[in-house]
């Protein structure tokens, strides 16, 4: 009788535990709607919905992008068809508040770190092409996310680099910046710090 019980107790110790991770693996419905107003088995095939891992966290959310180039891919015919990192923060800002049902500012916030090249989508477009620097043709991209609460932090020190490369003017650079861009002494630095806040820092 003693080695029936040890046997059922082994069990239960080896069921139990896989048991308890086979429910916390299992995919959760995702909460509200979807980005293409189609359900997940309808845009993707049957089953998928059932394969799809939804977020955990709803609350409280604080994610941190880095931007540290302003094309996503190799310019064509010396034209960036496509921002770095703009259109992962828009992805992100769908899922939260499309597929989980989020609202920015009280469940979750966006905040961008830009420097280095990055610094490019900071600048007015016709800054940059008054000083013969090219042209960003995404600042309607960053006005937007800026209107819907992401807050961009521009590095002082690419501003420094800006300035003395004729980008931006001595004096004048703030001004010339897409309205509403902010300043952070130090992109670097500035990652580890909102990294030690809380925020979950993500390089796209």
């Amino acid at each position: 009788m003693k080695q029936v019980i040890a046997v059922l107790g082994a069990l239960f110790i080896l069921v139990g535990p896989i048991g308890a991770a086979q429910a916390e693996n299992e995919n959760r419905e995702c909460p509200v709607g979807f980005v293409n107003g189609l359900s997940l088995d309808d845009e993707f095939g049957e089953g998928s919905a059932q394969m799809t891992r939804c977020l955990d966290q709803r609350k409280k959310v604080r994610l941190l992008i880095q931007i540290n180039q302003s094309c996503a891919s190799p310019p064509v015919n010396g034209v960036c068809l496509r921002a770095y990192a703009l259109g992962n923060i828009r992805n992100a800002i769908n899922d939260y508040e499309v597929t989980h049902g989020m609202t920015m500012g009280e469940d979750f916030e966006v905040a961008a770190i830009v420097h280095s090249g990055g610094g490019m989508l900071m600048v007015k477009d016709e800054v940059l092409k008054a000083h013969s620097k090219g042209s960003n043709p995404f600042e309607g991209d960053v006005r937007a996310l800026l209107d819907e609460g992401v807050n961009f932090y521009f590095c002082q020190n690419t501003v420094r680099g800006y300035i003395r490369n004729g980008t931006l003017t001595a004096g004048h650079a703030t001004e010339q910046l897409v309205d509403g861009v902010q300043y952070t002494t130090a992109g670097i630095t500035a990652i580890a710090d909102f990294q030690s806040n809380g925020w979950q820092y993500v390089q796209p």
